[in-house]
């Protein structure tokens, strides 16, 4: 994780949007007796819409807060949310932009191997949980030195979040009924993400030590996310639709790049 600075503007901002996302939540749930934790999941989806792109789309902080207010408006009208696996997701891009500006201590991976493995009882939690799981092998893979640690936290996550999955017997035992039109989408989603390279970042992965992030990690990180969502809207069945507030932050920020390119003035 990184520290949060209230001080920050945008910062700030996203916290008045959630808190306000989470009041009209608990509004609704008093006056037109809906979800009892209507206010929490707008809140929560809010703030990890905003977090998503922030990770994705890290040049720019107006694709982010417009993800905020599209997923906190997704909550509100009764879309499905899965919070647990999309702050997983979030942890996922995180961990392959390496945003953070530093590897992940043994400390930082027994948390990631611990988280991948309690989200992992439901079939949407477990694709997450899993992918927790491969974005640390692959952190490991982009990294200049190779650490036995993480291999060992990727092993302990997969593990662990397929003993959970089965245990709680979450896995349908034949293929669940496929949103055809859903899936579809995820999957064209994440074609984009793999075929449309980001243009350079001109972000820090770090103020104190002035290192870019680098362009390859950032593209590994939109296609890591635009799998796992696929995946996941495939294998949860009538349940797929808790992805699409995770799908639409990944498109603004596909978007967003694709504003970018035609801003940016073509290198000399």
């Amino acid at each position: 994780m990184r520290p949060f600075e209230p001080a920050d503007f945008w910062n700030r901002a996203i916290l008045i949007l959630s808190v306000i996302a989470g009041s009209v939540g608990a509004l609704l749930t008093v006056a037109l007796d809906r979800e009892l934790f209507l206010a929490v999941q707008a809140g929560a989806t809010t703030f990890l819409s905003w977090a998503l792109v922030r990770e994705l789309d890290p040049d720019r902080q107006v694709s982010a807060m417009a993800s905020a207010v599209v997923g906190g408006a997704s909550a509100l009208v009764g879309l499905p949310t899965a919070i647990l696996p999309f702050a997983a997701l979030l942890v996922t891009s995180r961990l392959i932009v390496e945003t953070t500006g530093r590897r992940p201590l043994p400390t930082d991976l027994a948390a990631l191997a611990i988280l991948a493995t309690v989200i992992s009882y439901t079939p949407l939690g477990w694709v997450m949980g899993f992918g927790l799981a491969i974005a640390i092998f692959i952190d490991d893979r982009m990294a200049v030195e190779h650490s036995r640690h993480a291999l060992l936290a990727a092993l302990a996550a997969a593990v662990g979040s397929s003993v959970v999955v089965t245990l709680v017997g979450a896995l349908p035992e034949s293929l669940p009924t496929i949103r055809p039109l859903l899936v579809s989408g995820m999957g064209l989603l994440a074609l984009l993400a793999a075929i449309r390279e980001p243009v350079e970042p001109v972000s820090f992965v770090d103020s104190r030590n002035k290192r870019f992030l680098r362009r390859d990690r950032l593209q590994a990180g939109r296609v890591a996310v635009g799998v796992i969502i696929f995946v996941g809207a495939l294998v949860s069945g009538n349940g797929a639709g808790a992805v699409v507030p995770m799908a639409l932050a990944l498109a603004i920020a596909l978007a967003s790049t694709e504003v970018e390119r035609v801003q940016r003035p073509p290198p000399s």
